[in-house]
């Protein structure tokens, strides 16, 4: 069954507030909110977008609340939560159900009794595009029971929409016009607005009103709601009876952005300018982190509209950044891209499956990636098979193509089927968007080579090496606002961790080519460290063992500091570097080995010379990193005041690399005592 919350979740606050959602567009733009519509984050927003124009990652709309008049009542189905924690309106409590359908996120509001009609709204995002799109329709309480009962073994069906428009006006007896139908509601939508770094809150001012050029369709021009703004931003598009928008434009010069709704003929579809500031929303997750945590929103305009029960009574909120003469503002076409959008995360999973046939050493041939099986979830109602198919649908969410730093082109070998001006990066969380070299390494595995995604790891692994320093890769990559710096070549064992990740694609594809073109960046790596790089990286010559000293920095994967000051500096020899350390000085030794056999360009360094620098590193590893007293490794030797026998699962390193320091029984011994000590149902 896929993840699915009842209302008995969806009306509880505390359970709805903390459950986030996030749709993503495979080009660093997303969307992400709450269950309960509220937004938590200052992250959080409709549409997302990095666009390679932009000084920073833009949040252009940030949500959408939704008026309803039905059955001659109002429903507020937005929720809000304000500087002094008043919640207004508060409308997670018509909320009936949420599902997520292929990863996209919809949500189910009950309207009325227990005869009265459900609302529903989806969002999803297409591959390759800044635009969001919401849409709305209509279902009776019997269709969405009917439905419910289904989920998890069909697709939801709607009796009510297998009728159209025109037989929905027959059968309820209204000859011309649907507006008298008894199902028929009336929706008010308030797209909120902003214009303003994605991370940063946005300050309102009454003297501040954004640039909102109105396109009207021939049924507002006839009825005279007229955009009063003139065409100081070119002249608007003449929209057919059904479509309406805006583009806003939050100053002059600013990029210009777009909000339309396209609808059935009949449904009396209008945008009215309104113009007016919503203030002091209050994002209570920044300030829990004691970051800014107040925003101001500016309201445009309203979208109003009528919907029935009807499968073409259909309402689609397009929220775009991308040039208007790209759009359509066809109905079909736009759940045709719906369709589409679920169709891709369907093939995610199928590929995964089915053997995939890529062009290595020797030529072309297939690799058919051996899955585990996974153990029955914890979660009862999701079957393995669907949290695989979760797992993988997510970690798609992170592999992204970026737009390249000005200067910064991708190389000339870069495969010529793939676009001059983006790589592809491994996002290390959507909410700081930061590429963190030593995650996208770890995750790389993962995320790319367990799906079958090989050609985007091999350029992924092509395009970090780019930026190799005195052996070194940077603890991040540059981006458009953040380009790198000295000090972005901070740590020890995130170049370590490359190895880690060419290793895992090597063992994988057999693709050797790519090995021989890496060589000498590897090279290179090693003898940096071996003699001595930045920021006081260096082995020690008298036991081969890696040491990381520089007074007042963390050099290891702990870098939380105080004021300035490390909170745990580690200086001396931690064992989670030496322990990968090892493993690259054991890769290298076979890479060269196998560069000797298959007659590639000769380089200056033997196979013996990494063997005999691994041999020395794993002796000395086993003698001193082994505390006896305890029957697990010292977490930092000759360090300041000596070695450090604090009990941190960093050994755990040891025992997991392909290649391990350790014998069997003190593996076995570190592990047990981990097990015991340290596993948590939260983690270690």
């Amino acid at each position: 069954m896929p993840i699915t919350f009842d209302r008995s979740i969806c009306r509880d606050l505390n359970e709805t507030i903390s459950r986030e959602w996030l749709v993503t567009n495979g080009v660093g733009g997303y969307a992400a909110g709450t269950i309960a519509d509220v937004l938590t984050r200052m992250q959080h927003g409709l549409l997302v977008t990095s666009q390679k124009d932009a000084a920073s990652t833009q949040l252009l709309s940030a949500k959408i609340d939704e008026e309803v008049v039905f059955d001659e009542r109002k429903y507020y189905l937005g929720t809000n939560e304000y500087r002094d924690g008043t919640l207004n309106p508060a409308g997670f409590g018509h909320l009936e159900a949420f599902r997520l359908e292929e990863g996209f996120p919809v949500f189910t509001y009950q309207l009325g009794g227990i005869d009265g009609i459900m609302l529903e709204k989806r969002i999803w995002m297409p591959h390759g595009f800044n635009t969001t799109y919401i849409q709305y329709r209509l279902l009776s309480t019997s269709d969405f029971r009917n439905a419910t009962q289904q989920v998890g073994r069909t697709s939801w069906r709607r009796n009510s929409e297998e009728l159209s428009s025109e037989e929905f006006v027959r059968n309820n007896g209204f000859p011309a016009y649907p507006e008298a139908a008894q199902r028929m509601l009336s929706l008010t939508l308030l797209p909120l607005s902003a214009y303003r770094p994605h991370s940063q809150p946005q300050y309102g001012n009454n003297d501040w009103h954004f640039q909102v050029q109105v396109h009207s369709n021939s049924q507002q021009q006839a009825s005279g709601e007229q955009d009063d703004a003139g065409d100081d931003y070119g002249l608007p598009l003449p929209m057919p009876k059904g479509v309406t928008g805006c583009t806003i434009r939050a100053w002059d010069g600013a990029t210009p952005y777009s909000i339309f709704a396209v609808g059935h003929p009949d449904s009396q579809l209008s945008f009215i300018p309104t113009g007016v500031w919503y203030w002091h929303f209050l994002r209570r997750h920044d300030q829990a982190a004691g970051r800014p945590a107040i925003d101001d929103l500016y309201l445009p305009g309203v979208i109003k509209a009528k919907l029935w029960p009807c499968k073409d009574s259909v309402l689609t909120i397009m929220v775009t950044a991308e040039e208007l003469s790209s759009l359509s503002f066809d109905q079909h076409q736009l759940n045709l891209s719906y369709k589409r959008s679920k169709a891709e995360q369907k093939h995610l999973v199928s590929s995964v499956i089915q053997p995939l046939r890529y062009f290595g050493e020797g030529g072309e041939t297939s690799h058919d990636a051996q899955m585990l099986s996974l153990p029955p979830a914890s979660d009862t109602t999701l079957s393995s098979e669907e949290f695989l198919r979760l797992l993988i649908q997510a970690a798609d969410r992170f592999l992204v193509q970026r737009a390249l730093p000005p200067g910064d082109p991708v190389d000339k070998m870069s495969l010529f089927s793939h676009s001059q001006q983006s790589a592809p990066v491994i996002l290390s969380d959507y909410f700081s968007l930061e590429v963190h070299t030593r995650d996208a390494l770890i995750a790389l595995p993962g995320l790319t080579l367990a799906t079958k995604r090989f050609d985007e790891a091999r350029r992924i692994l092509r395009y970090y090496a780019r930026y190799f320093k005195q052996g070194l890769l940077p603890d991040r990559l540059p981006s458009l606002e953040r380009p790198l710096e000295k000090r972005d070549y901070g740590s020890a064992d995130t170049t370590l961790w490359y190895f880690f990740a060419l290793d895992h694609y090597l063992q994988t594809t057999h693709d050797y080519q790519l090995l021989e073109e890496l060589y000498h960046h590897l090279i290179e790596s090693v003898n940096c460290y071996t003699q001595g790089t930045l920021n006081g990286i260096k082995v020690d010559p008298d036991d081969g063992l890696l040491r990381v000293d520089q007074p007042g920095n963390s050099l290891t994967w702990m870098r939380a500091s105080i004021d300035g000051t490390p909170s745990a500096p580690r200086r001396g020899k931690p064992v989670e570097v030496n322990a990968l350390w090892y493993n690259a000085l054991s890769l290298m030794h076979q890479w060269t080995q196998h560069h000797e056999q298959s007659g590639y360009t000769s380089h200056e360094h033997e196979p013996s010379c990494y063997q005999v620098q691994a041999t020395r590193c794993k002796e000395h590893f086993q003698e001193r990193f082994w505390y006896a007293g305890g029957g697990y490794l010292y977490d930092v030797i000759d360090g300041p005041e000596g070695n450090d026998s604090s009990f941190r699962p960093h050994q755990l390193l040891a025992l997991s690399l392909r290649y391990s320091p350790l014998d069997s029984e003190r593996r076995r011994s570190v592990f047990e005592l981990i097990t015991e000590q340290l596993l948590t149902p939260f983690g270690l």
